[in-house]
């Protein structure tokens, strides 16, 4: 979860009053914020997503005219737009939360209401229009130093990059050759070491093991000063793998690398051989290149497919500092508890905009 203050997240749950802010910036001027009035919007942060953060946002200027259509019309030419949501307190003071910095991909000016529509991506949208234009081959270096480098040659010093794997534990690479793709190279590079690679709510870019956390972020409680507003269940295995097989590629005149984990718990109806049968997401990467880089690769991603049965759709009180990775805890009326962890999260804009939360089920295949 985002860093909020107690106070934030006590008043939550209290009656308070919403302020909600947003920021364009040209794409001349890309550190002179300009204000602009939120008519209304949503922010949508999907984990599973190529693009994590996107957003729509209708907005509201006070400039001068020609100032807004001169604004307006280049935005789309590389412009960016902030939105923060959070609190006002009864004191005065106001503390929110940056729900993402993003690159404004279209405009709809209304001249006559003097509104526009802005259609909004996190800066994997760059990535993913800045294609290769010649092979990239990241020879003699870690699959993390290689995933920061193809991202640092689009936006190279402009933003921070925070790399919370260990390049150092991991094998060199050798072979390796993307040839057009950006994204699915920084994807596969990521993958290959079990960490994700994404771009956090300042805009920075992060590559981050991808691990379960342990510590509940929010509680979404039943009853009539809880924080649940509703929750629907769907138990569907179409989304569940109980098994992963990966193949990786050390040299092209060597013979390929495979590594299998399998779901054991011999409790669960989903395990491996059991009544759900076997089930394997299969899946290749250049980038491992060693056997226990495979071993690695196969068990992380079959954290990722077991959970994926139970689904969880809940709406509940807006928390903007909610971030899919997070584990919560829902609490129903009889008492009962189930940890879940969050996929996506929807936030409506407006002053009664609500949070929609896709969670799916806690489970550990090292069990």
């Amino acid at each position: 979860m985002l860093t909020v203050t107690n106070r934030f997240l006590t008043a939550l749950r209290e009656s308070h009053a919403v302020s909600i802010a947003a920021f364009v910036f040209a794409p001349t001027a890309l550190t002179t914020p300009v204000e602009v009035r939120v008519l209304s919007g949503d922010v949508t942060i999907d984990r599973d997503a190529q693009i994590r953060r996107q957003a729509s946002l209708e907005i509201a200027f006070t400039l001068p005219d020609q100032q807004v259509r001169d604004l307006v019309r280049t935005l789309a030419y590389g412009g960016y737009c902030t939105i923060e949501r959070g609190i006002s307190y009864a004191d005065g003071s106001v503390e929110r939360v940056q729900l993402g910095r993003f690159r404004v991909d279209s405009t709809v000016w209304d001249e006559q209401a003097r509104t526009c529509s802005l259609t909004l991506n996190d800066r994997m949208a760059q990535i993913i229009d800045e294609r290769f234009v010649t092979p990239y081959a990241p020879s003699g270096v870690h699959p993390s130093d290689a995933c920061v480098t193809a991202v640092q040659q689009v936006f190279g010093s402009s933003i921070a990059y925070h790399v919370l794997t260990t390049p150092a534990s991991e094998p060199l690479l050798a072979g390796v050759v993307y040839e057009e793709d950006r994204a699915a190279a920084v994807a596969d590079l990521a993958a290959s070491v079990g960490a994700e690679a994404m771009f956090d709510h300042l805009g920075d870019f992060v590559i981050r093991p991808r691990t379960a956390p342990t510590t509940v972020a929010w509680q979404f409680d039943a009853g009539a000063t809880g924080s649940l507003i509703q929750v629907v269940e769907t138990i569907d295995r179409s989304s569940v793998r109980n098994g992963v097989s990966v193949r990786g590629q050390t040299n092209y005149d060597q013979p390929p690398l495979y590594a299998l984990a399998t779901y054991d718990d011999p409790t669960a109806p989903q395990r491996w051989g059991g009544p759900f049968g076997h089930v394997p997401l299969i899946s290749s990467s250049t980038a491992v290149s060693s056997q226990a880089q495979a071993d690695g690769t196969a068990r992380s991603l079959l954290n990722l497919r077991l959970g994926l049965a139970q689904t969880f759709e809940l709406q509940g009180l807006p928390n903007p500092a909610l971030e899919p990775g997070d584990l919560i805890e829902i609490v129903w009326p009889d008492g009962r508890t189930e940890q879940q962890l969050v996929n996506a999260v929807r936030l409506g804009l407006g002053v009664d905009g609500a949070l929609e939360v896709i969670a799916t089920s806690h489970v550990d295949s090292a069990a």
